[in-house]
């Protein structure tokens, strides 16, 4: 199974007192020609100090459990060699696609928070698309 938009995966990322526990990420678009994706993780909404721009409840995707938010302020841009190394190393899993309306509010949402990295903004399209378009990548 290649790595993909609309895929996810589970990605070994703490917290501090549980290291080995998997978060998912979802896969924003298809590797680039240099075999690049950008990566959103999703955590559980636990408070009201979270980034609401997308919510999802847990009927949404097999592994959530509760109602969980994208963190776009941690999204990140990797390459693909380095997550087939993770999963070589049982560091990541990868997991059920996300459905197509799901997904689409996901990568809407990278241009929409405020708390998405310019970089990834960029690097998605979303400056030449405007902070309310979809980004075509």
């Amino acid at each position: 199974m290649a790595i993909a938009k609309k895929g996810t995966l589970l990605i070994v990322s703490g917290p501090k007192h549980d290291p080995g526990r998997k978060h998912l990420h979802v896969v924003c678009n298809d590797p680039d020609d240099k075999g690049n994706v950008a990566l959103v993780s999703v955590c559980s909404v636990t408070g009201t100090n979270h980034d609401t721009t997308c919510i999802l409840q847990k009927h949404e995707h097999a592994f959530l459990k509760h109602d969980s938010f994208v963190l776009y302020a941690r999204a990140t841009i990797v390459s693909t060699s380095s997550l087939t190394n993770g999963m070589a190393a049982e560091l990541i899993v990868m997991h059920d696609d996300m459905n197509g309306q799901t997904f689409l509010r996901v990568l809407r949402g990278i241009c929409r928070s405020p708390q998405t990295p310019r970089k990834v903004k960029t690097y998605l399209g979303c400056d030449e698309l405007g902070a309310e378009e979809n980004p075509t990548t």
